[in-house]
Parts: C-alpha cells; structure tokens; sequence
C-alpha cells in the first residue's frame, strides 16, 4: 500500500454530530463500482442525516485506494471516512477492521450495515431497514431484497445448510428435491417481510447490541460463508433474523471473485471456498456431521454427473468440481494432516497411560499419514513390496485412525487396521504396534523377529536392524521405554531362547538374551541376561 495513502478523518462538523446508522463498504479491486456504490448513498445520506460511511481499501494494490480517496475528496463527501489496508486477509477481516473503529468511538451507532461496493441501492433502502429494526427489537439482523439492474429479485433469505440440503444440492433431482424442499438452502424469494435463518451480506443491518454480545465476524474466514456464520451465531444467542423486501438494492453478483456471478462461464471454484464450507460445518456441527455432509453431497453429484451426461444435460458446473471438494474435503484433509477449521486437528489429542485402543497418540497435523507414508516409501528406495515400507506404513495407518472422531466412524478403519497387523507380524514376523512413535524416513531392515513395544520413541532417519527388540529400559520402571535420538542405528538385539520359564511380573530388558529361567517379580538385563531379583530385594527393604 502507497504511504502517501492515510485514512480521512471526519471534517469537525461530521465528528460532533450523533451516528445512527454506520455503512461498512469494503473494496477490493472494484474502484469504479464503489464510487458507484457511493454516489448512490446520497440521496439516502439527505433522508439519514445521521449516517457515517465507513470505505475500506482491502490492500487492492491495483491502485483503487488512490481513486477512491480522490472521489471522495472532490465530492466532499464528509459523511465518508476512508480506511486503506495494508493487508488483504479476507472479507470478514476486512470488514471488522471498520466495525472496530465504529464501536471504539465515542458515539456509537445504533445499527451498522454491511453494504457490499458491487450494489446500487434504490430510493429509500437504508431508512426501510432502519424503521423494520425500530418496529422489531427483537430482531438483531435484516437483509434487504437484492435484485438485478432490471428489478428481476435475486435469493438473499436463506436456510441454514444441513445434510438434507447437501443431498439435495448434489443430486438435482425433482422428487427428492420435492420431498426435502424444507431444507432447502435458497428457497423462492419472498414477496413481503420474514424471518429468515440468514441474509446474503450483500446488504446487511445488524444491531450494535448484536455485535458487542455475539462478537465480530470470524476471521479464519477468508471468503464466503462468514456471514452464515455470523448468522448462525446470533441465532444462537437469541436473535432474530430478517428478510425485508421494502429495501431493495442492486447486485451486480460476484465482481470481486468471479464465483458466483451467473452471467459468465463458471470458474473452477477456488480454495477458499472449500476452506470457508469445511470449517462453517467443523465449527457449528462436529467433524463427523461434516464427513458426513461431504459424503452425501459427493456420491449425489457423483450420480447427478452421470445422469446428465447420459441424459446430455447442458454442463453448468465449476471445472473438476467433484475433485475439489473430495481434495478439500474434511476427511481428506485430516488424512494428508491440514489443520480442520473447525479445530479438530489430531494434535490436540493427549496421551494415555494405558496401551489399549484408548490411547490417543500425539499427531503432527504439519506432516499427515499421506506425505508421513511417502517419505517412507522414498526412504525404502520406492519398492512398495518390502514388508519393512509395508509395516511402517500400517503402524502410521493404526495411528492416524486413532484421530478420528467419532468412535463410531473410528470403529471400521480399526477393524482394518487390526487386520493388516496381523498380516503384517504373522507373514513378516515385524510387530510394529500403532502405540509407538516413530519419527520420519525409518526404514526397516532384515525383517526377522523384529518387535517394538510400548511406547517408545525411534527418532528421525533411524535403522531397525535384524532381529532387535525395544522393550524395557530402565529396572522397576515397567512402563518406560527406551528413546533413541535422531539418525541413530540399532545393531542385533534381544533374542529369548525356547525352553526359557518367565515367571509372573517379570521384565525382560532391552538388548537381553535370555538363557534361563526369568523367576517371577525378577528383571532380566545383559547379554547374558542377568538375573535382578528387583522385586524381592524392594520387599526385604521394605520399599
């Protein structure tokens, strides 16, 4: 952003005066279409003299910051404050980096609403939204009707989205959409005032007292679904939200992005907008309620592409859709290791002290089990077929389907991995459990009689060699393991000859070669094994 651009303070009249309603325009690369929006605001200016405008500059960098400033400046508009970024971070942020300033001054509005730069708002629009909220304090949030430049009403009163909706947007077809059209995300468009689930943030009043109980808009949203979320969250908290068709504005749809705009050819939808779906379901709904919306809705537009190719339907879909969303998808997104937005990654989850299948190992959401198995598979010089690559590969898959919640969704992938362990251990003799931490690249060697118990921790780059067993390291510390730095190699281990009687609460130390007999409450240790008569000796001392 160009230094010589700072924001304009109010002039001394517009500062004294008393805030009723203060508008938030954020631009982003549509200098014309914001001064456009501007000029239609005055006329509503003259009939709510008491009315702040708020233009924020989101780091366009395309020199909109400077047209705006000097519109402003020669229109003398000084119920205009303009407030360039520095920093484009996304509607939401942009957004609540004037709502900030508004609700940090010393008059504070009774409404703010969030007016988007690609609109013209007809005659009247504001002040019928500000007399609904005067008639109706019980409501917190009303949008206005959108409509294109000839007046044909676009649908700006939704539904909040659900798994029946998700059916229904994938599949497209006229008996189910029939049977769920109350769940319906965009229903036909209202001919008078209603309560609504939410309104496009198109043209958006809300209440002070809704932004100072419910919050401002979450920031982890970078585009999309950020008012939904608003919505929903004051919802929540008990207000109401509004359709109000008296106010009308045109929307000349998806100027900044391109994503919606109808007009045009579809884009192949962006990134974003996966991101702002996959946390709006994480956050409000629970990660399985999310799997599960992803799974309906892609096995129905599955069905859908096949039906309208066979039955030669015009294609209206984003490019590679269906790929898009199962690459951003909920699952995969754990899998491969990205943070979920709605904060289920598994690296929050904490250890146990027990070595059942309620150990929840620590999982680094930096590195998922995707890139963690083809580092391995690179390490084992890309032959997929050496039992080494393939038991790492299904301990990283034990410890990964430990992050999944819930149990319920858990409980199919354990039954998979359970048996692809025993394969592993009976087929190669290498017992690998899911409760050890291994670190990145480990290649296994000369798999024979290899066991790895309890939960120890092999560290990056290390070499499992023939024959080794990691157990106990430490006397009378039964549940210790042994650790092993990085890159370190491990020669022949501990071999436990037939014939051998181990007796009760035993402990067979690491690098031991059992000779004799193991009498119970003793620690073998050493090659030979040493016989420590630990527990007896504790006993004799009182201990």
């Amino acid at each position: 952003m160009s230094a010589s651009i700072q924001p304009l303070p109010p002039t001394p009249d517009s500062s004294d005066r008393t805030i009723r309603l203060a508008v938030v325009v954020l631009n982003y690369r549509t200098a014309d279409l914001t001064i456009g929006c501007l000029k239609s605001l005055v006329p509503e200016i003259e009939t709510l003299p008491e009315t702040q405008v708020y233009v924020v500059d989101n780091c366009s960098a395309d020199g909109s910051a400077e047209k705006i400033a000097a519109a402003i400046a020669a229109a003398e508009w000084q119920w205009a404050t303009f407030l360039p970024l520095s920093q484009n971070r996304g509607y939401a942020a942009g957004n609540n980096a004037a709502i900030r300033q508004i609700l940090s001054g010393e008059t504070l509005p009774d409404y703010i609403l969030l007016l988007n730069p690609d609109t013209i708002v007809r005659p009247g629009a504001l002040s019928a939204l500000v007399e609904f909220m005067e008639r109706h304090p019980e409501a917190g949030i009303a949008g206005s009707r959108l409509e294109d430049l000839d007046g044909t009403p676009q649908r700006s009163a939704f539904r909040f989205p659900s798994v029946f909706s998700e059916l229904d947007d994938g599949l497209r077809l006229g008996v189910v959409s029939k049977l769920l059209e109350s769940w319906t995300v965009a229903p036909p468009v209202p001919e008078s005032e209603c309560e609504t689930d939410w309104v496009a943030g198109a043209s958006m009043i809300v209440r002070r007292s809704v932004w100072e109980q419910v919050g401002l808009m979450d920031e982890d949203y970078f585009l999309y679904f950020e008012e939904l979320d608003f919505c929903l969250a004051a919802k929540r908290s008990g207000w109401s939200c509004w359709y109000v068709p008296q106010s009308r504005v045109v929307h000349f749809v998806g100027q900044s992005s391109g994503v919606t705009d109808t007009k045009i050819a579809p884009k192949r939808r962006p990134t974003y907008w996966f991101d702002s779906r996959r946390r709006y379901f994480t956050k409000n709904y629970g990660w399985w309620y999310a799997v599960l919306s992803e799974i309906l809705w892609a096995v129905s537009f599955a069905l859908w592409r096949v039906r309208r190719a066979i039955q030669r339907k015009p294609d209206t879909d984003p490019p590679y859709l269906l790929v898009d969303f199962v690459r951003n998808s909920v699952l995969v997104k754990t899998v491969v290791g990205n943070r979920g937005a709605g904060g289920t990654a598994a690296g929050e989850q904490g250890r146990k002290t027990s070595q059942s299948e309620s150990y929840e190992p620590e999982y680094n959401p930096e590195l998922g089990l995707w890139e963690q198995i083809r580092e391995d598979w690179e390490a084992h010089g890309r032959d997929w077929t050496l039992p080494g690559f393939r038991a790492v590969a299904v301990q990283r898959f034990g410890v990964w389907r430990m992050t999944v919640k819930p149990k319920i969704l858990r409980a199919p992938l354990s039954i998979l991995y359970r048996s692809l362990y025993r394969k592993i251990r009976n087929s190669y003799g290498i017992e690998l459990p899911f409760t050890v931490k291994l670190g990145r690249r480990v290649v296994v060697e000369h798999h024979s009689g290899i066991i790895i118990h309890g939960y120890s921790t092999i560290g990056d780059e290390s070499i499992i060699r023939q024959g080794v067993t990691l157990g106990i390291r430490y006397l009378d510390r039964p549940f210790d393991a042994p650790k092993l730095g990085k890159r370190v190699n491990v020669g022949a281990g501990a071999v436990i000859l037939g014939n051998v009687e181990i007796g009760d609460d035993a402990n067979i130390g690491a690098n031991a070669v059992v000779l004799s007999d193991v009498p119970a409450g003793c620690t073998a240790v050493g090659i030979p094994a040493k016989i420590l008569p630990t527990k007896a000796k504790m006993l004799r001392e009182g201990l």
